[in-house]
């Protein structure tokens, strides 16, 4: 075989495999519409929450705050509509379930936050898990950290 023919041959190749791989990874983890923050978390190593039963998270707490639920509500949706490739699938008052998609692979990834009063403060939960996998590579660390900060900001 040629040089030349082994590159076209390359280049119809890798296209497709990638078209079947991504079909694939869909497959394999449907979107699921959760109605509810999760009870616990999804993993050890593919899971960050910051809530009751906590998982990684930096030593992150949960935000308490004064502000109303539909305040941090508002914020929380502004703050999910500037990241990159996010889709919410579930929302009600206290509650926000979005997917978020990784780059190259096109993981989904699960995003609550819960948001309920507690004591006359308004209290917010997070928990970003993978789907698929064993581990994460701290992007659910990485992703609850960006959604902590940028909260903790407007409080």
């Amino acid at each position: 075989m040629e040089t030349n023919e082994i590159i076209a041959l390359f280049l119809i190749i890798m296209p497709s495999g990638y078209f079947v791989m991504i079909n694939v990874i869909y497959y394999l983890a449907p979107t699921i519409k959760y109605e509810e923050f999760p009870e616990k978390r999804f993993g050890k190593n593919n899971c960050t929450r910051v809530a009751e039963n906590p998982n990684r998270g930096r030593n992150m707490k949960p935000i308490v705050t004064n502000l109303t639920i539909n305040e941090i509500q508002n914020n929380l949706k502004n703050i999910i509509a500037n990241m990159q490739r996010v889709k919410i699938v579930n929302e009600k008052k206290g509650f926000i379930h979005f997917t978020q998609i990784t780059p190259f692979f096109r993981f989904y990834d699960d995003i609550f936050v819960k948001i309920f009063e507690n004591n006359g403060k308004t209290n917010v939960w997070f928990q970003s898990q993978s789907r698929l996998g064993l581990y994460d590579f701290q992007i659910n660390e990485k992703r609850v950290e960006i959604l902590f900060n940028e909260l903790k900001k407007l409080t």
